[in-house]
């Protein structure tokens, strides 16, 4: 009889784990996968997504409000390309790129056009700041 109380007990607690898993698979919230900056846009950030690939920056292009905080998402989604860093001097960034989220926080951002590339000159884009 001590047995069978054993076997029953360690397949009650398996089947609990089993299921504690399950529940947290379907019910977890899929927006902190897919948006690392749903958050910050909740926040007051502006918030934009430019995707780095072996085909440079994707938008090239993005606007922004003047006065209002952003935060940019340079996603990488493979370390299999040229682009190791992101350089501006009108905006003094020279931050390295990782596979994955690489976010840059821009505060008092003035009327104009910025121009950023990759460390190796090779790809361009733009950020427009719209007063």
């Amino acid at each position: 009889m001590k047995m069978n109380t054993t076997k029953i007990v360690l397949f009650s607690v398996t089947g609990l784990a089993v299921l504690v898993v399950t529940l947290l698979l379907i019910f977890r919230s899929p927006s902190a996968d897919l948006d690392p900056l749903a958050a910050e846009a909740e926040a007051g950030y502006q918030v934009a997504t430019v995707y780095v690939t072996d085909e440079g920056f994707s938008p090239d292009h993005i606007e922004l409000q003047a006065g209002k905080p952003a935060k940019i998402n340079f996603k990488k989604p493979s370390k299999l390309t040229c682009i190791k860093s992101l350089v501006t001097r009108e905006l003094d960034l020279d931050v390295p790129l990782s596979k994955g989220d690489n976010i840059v926080t821009l505060t008092d951002l003035k009327p104009g056009e910025y121009r950023y590339h990759c460390g190796m000159y090779m790809y361009y884009a733009t950020i427009s700041v719209k007063g």
